[in-house]
């Protein structure tokens, strides 16, 4: 069962034992077999010293006999071997399926941050959400495999020694369960103390890692202007607030743990008191009190040595309440079969409103962009025209209006279906860091070397590729740093070809590139445009006088529209006006009065 089936609705955080169940999934089952397995452990480890009291009593009452004794060694050995064989398969469970789970909730909260609308994700720090996936999984992985299992297992031995004290003594034995019961509350009280710095820790963690990412990806222009000292210091300031954090961590858990253990074996001279009044008032005898006192230590041992794992328990509370935090934003909705079939290729915006929180970008925009034919759109920067583009590709949905492909509202169409109908070219493009066949195979990672190698060809990279050192194997770098913006634009026009999408969506994918590079990548946009529905998104205007329907748009709103030779008549008009800003750029000079 997948982690979306069993989600239910609300929110995902709901105590950290409860999600961390949700989060394991179906292979929880094997985690509360493991946390049984250890709890049968230690109440195995209690065995002997139940056998003990047994033979304590019988030496306390006269009654021991030889048979007695093999009874209780047998056992005792029989009761060892059970334990370390249960421990042994405690452990293994625990561990394989919390790393199994661990790793399958990964995939699961990346498939939903997939899902997301593209601005809830550009809300969030890249390096929050590297944190998720990174310190927060790690700890929950420690917290499922060690700190759980521990938890409940330190608790079967204190109960096992308990059930045998109140067969000898149930008012002593009543005595030692009330100091037990008694200090519940004040480990609920610790435990939120801890929780509450380990969530603060948690989230200052992440944004030094955004810090350093920040610092690694921009090191360019740091050094260009000089800055590096200053944004090497931002992170120094994230990491001191971490090491403050830290400190305050630790000095508030050393008294806070001090004074857990304190509360916990207070019990050992609350026990001792009673047990005395006991004998003194002749309501017990001096061999009870003795074994008493023996037993007593083995009920608060475990629970003292569970403070060792206080941090991690916390520590992994907090970062299961941070992945809730991810996982209780709203998917952005798509039906999971198909209902609609787009019937042709047609783009439609119909009165279609939009705007990123509460300013708005696009007003009212209806336009048709007809199957096989190209669309350009122009217009000042700010103006809304990529944000139609994205609007296309679901990135984002818009605030009023329908946005239609074939005739079906985008949002009715399945993830799947909409794939395979668009295509987008960027013009910052993104080259993973995997080889050049990787790349280009990307949105068909099934095919074959021929056909990657014709896509390649298409869009005039074939030759560049062969060139390098390893050809089609070659790593290109984390974001294509080893190649050249005019070859990465081309591997992903042939990655677009060899997709083959019926609808292309182009952000000026030349707008960047040198004279040479604009050339050989518009002739590679031949072969990926030919017979599809284009619409682009166009900064150099003469590159647009073909299209088939020119869209002016001015502050979210498409205030002309038609061909170049109809709105280039239209003296006064938008289109007329950038036109000729164009020109004067295209005549500037430096050093010209």
């Amino acid at each position: 069962m997948s982690l979306e089936a069993a989600r239910p609705t609300g929110r995902f955080y709901v105590g950290a034992v409860a999600t961390s169940w949700r989060l394991m999934g179906s292979r929880g089952r094997e985690l509360k077999l493991a946390i049984a397995l250890r709890f049968l452990q230690a109440m195995c480890a209690g065995i002997p010293v139940v056998f003990l009291v047994w033979v304590l009593d019988h030496l306390r009452t006269g009654t021991l006999t030889p048979s007695h004794a093999w009874i209780a060694t047998g056992v005792t050995v029989v009761a060892v071997a059970v334990q370390f064989a249960v421990w042994y398969a405690s452990n293994r469970y625990a561990w394989i399926s919390g790393y199994y789970a661990v790793g399958e909730a990964r995939a699961t909260t990346l498939n939903h941050i997939q899902r997301l609308p593209l601005g809830t994700i550009r809300s969030s720090s890249t390096g929050d959400v590297t944190a998720t996936f990174s310190n927060d999984f790690e700890t929950v992985e420690r917290y499922v495999t060690e700190a759980v299992p521990a938890l409940f297992g330190a608790i079967g031995l204190p109960l096992m020694v308990i059930a045998a004290m109140f067969v000898i003594d149930p008012a002593l034995a009543a005595s030692v369960a009330l100091s037990l019961v008694a200090a519940g509350p004040v480990f609920f009280w610790i435990n939120n103390q801890f929780k509450t710095l380990a969530l603060v820790r948690a989230d200052r963690m992440a944004d030094s890692s955004g810090r350093m990412l920040e610092y690694v990806t921009g090191i360019t222009v740091a050094r260009a202007f000089n800055r590096t000292d200053d944004r090497m210091s931002r992170y120094g300031h994230a990491v001191r607030a971490i090491r403050e954090i830290n400190n305050r961590l630790v000095l508030r858990l050393l008294p806070l743990g001090i004074m857990g253990m304190c509360i916990v074996q207070l019990g050992v001279p609350v026990v001792i008191a009673f047990a005395a009044y006991q004998w003194f008032g002749g309501a017990t005898d001096v061999s009870t009190v003795l074994i008493f006192l023996v037993l007593v230590l083995r009920v608060y041992g475990p629970i003292v040595a569970l403070v060792d794992h206080f941090e991690t328990l916390r520590l992994g509370d907090a970062a299961l309440e941070r992945i809730g935090r991810v996982m209780d934003l709203d998917e952005q909705y798509a039906p999971e079969k198909p209902s609609f079939e787009p019937q042709g290729h047609d783009v439609e915006f119909d009165q279609v409103t939009f705007g990123y929180d509460s300013t708005p970008v696009l007003m009212d925009v209806s336009l048709v962009a007809k199957a096989g034919t190209t669309t350009a759109i122009v217009g000042a920067s700010g103006a809304g025209k990529s944000t139609m583009l994205n609007l296309i590709s679901r990135f984002w949905d818009p605030t009023e209006g329908v946005v239609r492909i074939g005739g079906v509202d985008v949002r009715q169409l399945t993830h799947q279906q909409l794939f395979e109908h668009i295509t987008v070219v960027f013009q910052d493009v993104y080259l993973f860091r995997a080889t050049v066949r990787e790349n280009i195979a990307f949105g068909r990672p099934h095919s074959t070397n021929e056909e990657i190698e014709a896509a390649a060809r298409a869009a005039q990279a074939h030759e560049f590729i062969e060139a390098l050192p390893l050809g089609y194997e070659t790593l290109v770098g984390e974001g294509g740093a080893n190649l050249s913006g005019g070859e990465r634009q081309r591997i992903s026009i042939a990655r677009a070809v060899l997709k083959n999408s019926p609808v292309v969506l182009l952000d000026e994918p030349t707008s960047s590139l040198d004279a040479l590079n604009d050339r050989t990548v518009r002739t590679a946009l031949v072969a990926l445009l030919h017979g599809k529905t284009v619409i682009v998104v166009a900064h150099r205007l003469p590159t647009i006088q073909s299209a088939d329907q020119i869209l002016v748009v001015d502050a979210g709103r498409i205030e002309q529209q038609g061909s170049h030779e109809t709105l280039i008549r239209e003296e006064g008009g938008l289109y007329h006006q950038l036109w000729l800003d164009r020109q004067r750029a295209f005549d500037w000079r430096i050093g010209a009065s």
